[in-house]
């Protein structure tokens, strides 16, 4: 989610925006009620921002709650999350309990200060893969073919920060694989493979996560806003941080025809366990100001909300939506975008 192509970022826009112009979602994501209730401190910036951390959450509680099912009914996903580290059932399971909170909180907090959250209820569409373990109930997304940037790994464990230009390298290819059964009777090898895409999704979600929260967090006027924010940003970086120790106790895998591999992380245990954010470059560069153990990137220039709605939509996460979500999903986050500008919404 931290370095997006431009030329995709863009497709984005294009296939989304005039849709959602369309739509009428400018009126649902701004609420006069809000300002019309006493809650004059309220900004139409802070609502946008509201609105598509809600869409945010929203996407995180259908995913997890999709891995939540499988640890807990799924004997043959079970086996292989266990297999690679026992405490990964419980975190899901406390993650997925979390996201949850954040979406309902954010969701009532719209609620009692007279915003209209907007509706998602349509957008749940996709049907999930049929087998043990899964709800057959419509899902907002898709986690049957992932394409997942581990760019995070390495950039966590040098000095690399994206709001400076650096990039870091991928330690693994994962393109088009399923984080999740798609069938009965998969074999134990397959099971493996599917575990491994797991835990990097889990730790790539969180990261991007960690990251959306730090960017909006000084664009905030009120002080509850600014408090939601506040809270529930770290609690994604302990998600990131807890789902990262799992790394260290993998030991690789490559595929029969050797088309997947995964690395053996487990040969370096300092650098696998090294989930603490090294110092890196901040606010200004190295020969201005000391290193920094921070959350990266924070800079609207290299993230922001459309461009996490377009690494999300190039991971193949929604793969199957309708346009008129993507329609949806952009609006919000151009309107998020323009809250960071400081562009005005209201009035």
């Amino acid at each position: 989610m931290e370095k997006i192509d431009n030329a995709a970022r863009r497709s984005v826009l294009k296939a989304g925006v005039v849709a959602g112009a369309a739509l009428g979602l400018g009126s649902l994501i701004t609420d006069d009620r809000a300002f019309a209730s006493g809650k004059s401190n309220i900004t139409s910036a802070d609502i946008a921002i509201l609105q598509f951390l809600r869409l945010a959450e929203a996407l995180e509680t259908d995913l997890w709650e999709q891995y939540t099912e499988l640890v807990e009914n799924n004997p043959g996903y079970y086996a292989a999350i266990n297999a690679i580290d026992p405490a990964l059932a419980q975190w899901i399971m406390d993650t997925v309990r979390d996201e949850r909170s954040h979406y309902t909180f954010i969701t009532a907090y719209l609620e009692s200060i007279g915003v209209t959250p907007v509706d998602l209820s349509s957008f749940y569409t996709l049907t999930p893969p049929s087998v043990t373990g899964l709800a057959p109930t419509p899902r907002l997304t898709n986690l049957t073919g992932l394409t997942i940037d581990t760019s995070w790994y390495a950039r966590y464990r040098t000095s690399a920060n994206p709001d400076f230009g650096d990039e870091a390298p991928q330690i693994a290819n994962i393109v088009n694989l399923a984080a999740i059964p798609t069938a009965n009777g998969l074999d134990a090898g397959t099971l493996e493979q599917i575990a491994y895409t797991s835990i990097f999704h889990f730790a790539s979600i969180e990261q991007g996560g960690a990251s959306l929260y730090t960017q909006f967090l000084p664009k905030v006027s009120n002080l509850d806003v600014l408090r939601i924010v506040a809270g529930i940003g770290p609690t994604e970086a302990i998600h990131f941080g807890v789902f990262q120790t799992a790394l260290g106790r993998m030991k690789g895998y490559t595929s029969p025809n050797g088309s997947v591999m995964f690395p053996n992380l487990s040969n370096n245990r300092q650098l696998s366990f090294s989930v603490m954010p090294a110092p890196c470059n901040f606010l200004k560069d190295a020969n201005v100001l000391p290193l920094n153990s921070v959350i990266r990137p924070t800079s609207t220039k290299v993230g922001g909300a459309v461009a996490a709605a377009t690494g999300l939509t190039n991971s193949g996460l929604f793969s199957g939506q309708s346009q008129a979500f993507f329609s949806a999903a952009v609006s919000l986050a151009s309107a998020a975008d323009a809250a960071i500008r400081g562009a005005v919404l209201h009035g």
